[in-house]
C-alpha cells in the first residue's frame, strides 16, 4: 500500500487546467511498514547504589544527566546486578536533576536498557550497560555533610 499523495495547490485555489492533480514520480521509495524497531522493555532497578557524583548540563539541543550506579540484588528483584551507567535527557534529566542524588544515596531507577561492546586494542571486548532513566525513587541519603566539614577531615 502506497502512500496517498497530495496537492500542493492551497486550499480553494483555482486550477489553471483539468490536468491531473497528482503526478506519479518515476521513484519510489518503499515503505517501512513491515519493519519494526527493537524496543527494549521498561526494566525497574529496585536498589541502586550510586557510585559517582552526579552530572548535569544545560546545552542548547537539550539538558543531558548522568551518573554511576551499582544495581544490589533485593528482595523483589534478585537477578539484578551490576555496574550501569544512568543517563537521562531533556525532560527526564530535569526530573532527574530534582532528585538531587549524591554518592551513596540509594534509589530505585526505571528505564530502559542497552549494551555497549567495545573492542580493545588487545583483542578483549569489554561491555557497558547503559540505563537510559525513565523515573526515579529515591530511598535512603548518604549522610550529607557540609563542604567544610569534609575539607577540615581531609586536611588533618
Amino acid at each position: 500500500m502506497g502512500r496517498p499523495e497530495f496537492p500542493s495547490t492551497p486550499i480553494n485555489a483555482k486550477l489553471k487546467d483539468d490536468a491531473a492533480v497528482v503526478e506519479q514520480s518515476r521513484f519510489q521509495q518503499p515503505t517501512l511498514d513491515g519493519m519494526e524497531l527493537e524496543q527494549s522493555p521498561e526494566i525497574e532497578f529496585g536498589n541502586c547504589v550510586v557510585t559517582a557524583p552526579v552530572k548535569f548540563r544545560k546545552l542548547v539541543r537539550g539538558n543531558e544527566w548522568h551518573c554511576s550506579i551499582q544495581v544490589v540484588p533485593d528482595l523483589l528483584h534478585p537477578e539484578q546486578e551490576g555496574e550501569f551507567a544512568a543517563h537521562a535527557y531533556l525532560g527526564y534529566a530535569d526530573m532527574a536533576k530534582d532528585a538531587r542524588l549524591r554518592p551513596g544515596d540509594r534509589a530505585m531507577m526505571r528505564g530502559t536498557l542497552q549494551q555497549q561492546t567495545i573492542e580493545l586494542e588487545s583483542g578483549e571486548a569489554t561491555s557497558i550497560n547503559h540505563s537510559y532513566v525513565t523515573f526515579i525513587e529515591v530511598l535512603s541519603r548518604s549522610k550529607r555533610t557540609s563542604i567544610t566539614a569534609y575539607e577540615k577531615e581531609r586536611t588533618k
